[in-house]
C-alpha cells in the first residue's frame, strides 16, 4: 500500500507540474508591446567624437574652440563629480528629424580619489555639438 501511495503522490505532482506548464503557456502573453517607436540608430557623429576625445585627453583649448561657454558649463555639470577622466566610451547614437543624440559613459576619479562613472548625451545638429545633457 505504501508503494501505491508514493506512486500516486508522484503522479499527482507530475500532473500538477504539467498542468501548470500548460496553463502558463496558454495564458502568458509575454511583455506588452512598446508604445513608443524606436529611433533609428546611427554611427557616432564626428563632432561629438571630437568633443569626447578632447575630454578624454584633457584638452581644454580644443574644447574651448568647439563649445561655447554655456555648453562648457553644461559639460562640466554633466561630468560632476569627476575631475580626472580616465576613460570615455561611446554607447550609441540615434537620429530624429536631422537631430542626433550621441550617448557616452565616462569613468574617472573624484577630488577624493574615488572611482566614479557618469553618463551624458551630446546633441548634434548640422555637424556641430549644440547641447549637452
Amino acid at each position: 500500500m505504501n508503494e501505491a501511495r508514493a506512486m500516486a503522490t508522484l503522479a499527482l505532482f507530475a500532473v500538477g507540474i504539467l498542468g501548470g506548464v500548460v496553463v502558463h503557456a496558454v495564458l502568458d502573453r509575454g511583455p506588452a508591446e512598446n508604445p513608443y517607436p524606436a529611433l533609428p540608430k546611427v554611427d557616432e557623429p564626428r563632432a561629438a567624437h571630437d568633443v569626447v576625445a578632447a575630454v578624454g585627453s584633457d584638452d581644454a583649448q580644443a574644447l574651448s574652440r568647439m563649445l561655447d561657454s554655456t555648453m562648457l558649463t553644461d559639460l562640466d555639470t554633466a561630468l560632476q563629480p569627476i575631475v580626472d577622466v580616465r576613460t570615455t566610451k561611446f554607447v550609441g547614437a540615434v537620429e530624429s528629424e536631422g537631430r542626433l543624440l550621441s550617448a557616452y559613459v565616462v569613468t574617472g576619479k573624484t577630488t577624493e580619489g574615488i572611482d566614479f562613472v557618469v553618463g551624458f548625451v551630446l546633441r548634434v545638429s548640422n555637424d556641430q555639438v549644440v547641447g549637452v545633457n
